[in-house]
């Protein structure tokens, strides 16, 4: 059996805080393990509609039918939770028993995106929930009204017990600790034949916890990002590593509710670029799997000449590494220097404090060189570890100065959830843990574009069923991220992810092989060759 270890977040998938186990923790996805969707479909392009043929045939693990029925239901409990899908349809309905149709209220390409991505729920669990749903948004409330509310209240404590799967795999309830779950074999799933090995063991924990167990050749597979040295040492003992892309990377985020008259003005936010030595930052925290960011279009460098026209690539700013061309944008900003220190206009010391989080090992080594490369160039820079789980809700309050963040989107293609990343998260979304985040203003006055409003682009970026016309607004938009720089992205992240061979699987795909483009948080490599039966155990 093959063992892997990734962290809790991916393997929960589209997980809802509905479909735990009581007790239990954390709380996973009713069928939150390596399977493929039992759904086909497609964009119509000549209608507003999105059509989802089901596969016929499929059964849940209690011999209950898989119908459109469990699909239909999975949308409106997902509206509950505000899920993103429905930012673009308004209405999912049963035609027959294996075709679901989706209302586009705002046609868009990523709703196949949303779809495909959304684990279906069995009706047998969730069916009240969904139907509760339908009553309250068919009456026109909202997730804000008392009655939308309420139900979203009760729907979070909801904790179902023994929920079927349709997948090769079911978690066994019983198993899930903080250290590990079990998932075994679902011998009457759709695709069972596929999955060649009885049970999965999934580790649970950050870099230093599974960096031993890799060591120890205990797991197959690992995409926890680890320190250079633990790389050295796996490669050293005949572990390969895969990189494959992650379409993301650790950003410098700052707090203008606090720090406006610091970083407030467009042009010390480019001088910061300009100083910050982005390709030593990757080298350091990851070594070849760190790449200093090219483009900073706030998508990846390897979504840019997909999405932006060739005539316009060359106009991105690359900042390239020049102190000089830094401080003469801070001073045109309004700092100055005493002796080899800089004041904020303000004239207050500038010294600040940056927090990133302690057991990402990439993220707290980039923390703490960017720290030192600030204060080297006169910029007082304080590091702070703080832990993974508290650091992003600190920054969503506003309760810091200087965090690094992320910045791209490792778990979806479109440059939509891309600028989702850059505008949205740990900004207007940081409402939901009651704060401002880094409270930029999204409505602004650029150079290249114009004034932007960059929440309603970031939707546009995605309308429509043409993509030739959505590259026109994504090169809007990543011009206008480009000059902005409202977060500045520091390395693009590619996996470092130990593939043990030879112990329990015979072989991991070559380094060419396409499945390798795949970002590892989303289409996840272990998924994709299971679905395609492709991963081999050793004979036992």
């Amino acid at each position: 059996m093959p063992l892997l270890a990734t962290e809790w977040a991916s393997i929960q998938g589209g997980a809802t805080p509905a479909a735990g186990t009581p007790g239990a923790t954390p709380v996973a996805s009713p069928i939150a393990s390596p399977v493929a969707s039992p759904v086909a479909g497609g964009i119509d392009p000549n209608a507003d509609t999105f059509q989802v043929t089901l596969r016929e045939g499929v059964i849940w693990s209690d011999d209950t039918p898989f119908t459109a029925k469990d699909v239909v239901d999975t949308f409106w409990i997902l509206r509950i939770m505000s899920n993103s899908v429905w930012k673009y349809i308004d209405d999912v309905q049963a035609i027959d028993d294996y075709t679901v149709q989706m209302h586009m209220s705002l046609p868009s390409t990523v709703v196949e995106r949303y779809v495909i991505r959304s684990s279906p729920r069995p009706s047998s669990i969730y069916g009240e929930w969904a139907q509760r749903a339908r009553d309250v948004f068919g009456a026109g409330k909202t997730i804000e009204d008392p009655e939308g509310a309420q139900l979203l209240e009760q729907f979070n404590a909801f904790r179902p017990e023994n929920v079927p799967a349709s997948g090769p795999y079911m978690i066994d309830a019983a198993t899930i600790s903080n250290a590990q779950f079990d998932m075994v074999k679902n011998p009457k799933a759709w695709n069972a034949d596929k999955a060649l090995f009885d049970k999965i063991v999934n580790f649970n924990g950050e870099t230093d916890t599974i960096t031993a167990v890799v060591l120890n050749k205990d797991i197959d597979y690992a995409t926890q990002g680890f320190a250079v040295g633990s790389e050295r040492e796996m490669i050293a003992q005949g572990i390969r590593i895969l990189r494959p892309p992650v379409y993301s990377g650790p950003a410098l985020l700052m707090n203008y509710a606090t720090l406006e008259a610091a970083f407030g003005d467009k042009r010390v936010r480019q001088g910061l670029a300009h100083a910050i030595d982005r390709t030593r930052n990757g080298a350091i925290s990851l070594a070849e799997s760190g790449v200093g960011v090219q483009y900073m279009a706030g998508m990846s460098d390897n979504l840019v000449p997909e999405w932006v026209a060739e005539g316009d690539v060359g106009t991105f700013n690359q900042y390239p590494l020049d102190l000089a061309g830094a401080e003469a944008l801070l001073t045109e900003a309004g700092w100055t220097k005493s002796g080899d220190a800089w004041n904020t206009p303000d004239g207050q010391p500038a010294s600040f404090e940056l927090t990133f989080p302690s057991e990402f090992a990439d993220w707290s080594a980039a923390g703490v060189d960017l720290a030192q490369q600030l204060t080297d160039f006169g910029i007082q820079v304080e590091p702070r570890a703080i832990t993974f789980t508290q650091q992003p809700i600190d920054v969503d309050e506003g309760n810091f100065q200087l965090a690094i963040r992320g910045w791209g989107s490792s778990s979806d293609p479109h440059p939509h959830f891309s600028y989702t990343t850059a505008f949205f998260t740990h900004n207007t979304l940081a409402i939901n843990n009651g704060g401002e985040g880094i409270a930029y203003p999204l409505v602004q006055t650029t150079d290249a574009t114009g004034e932007v409003d960059l929440d309603a682009l970031t939707v546009q970026a995605a309308e429509g069923l043409d993509t030739n016309a959505q590259k026109a607004d994504v090169t809007t938009i990543g011009l206008a991220f480009n000059e902005l720089l409202p977060k500045i992205p520091l390395f693009e992240r590619y996996g470092n992810n130990a593939a043990l061979e030879g112990v329990r699987v015979v072989a991991w795909p070559a380094d060419d092989d396409p499945i390798l483009q795949n970002s590892p948080y989303a289409d996840g490599i272990v998924t994709m060759l299971m679905l395609e039966g492709r991963l081999e155990p050793i004979p036992q």
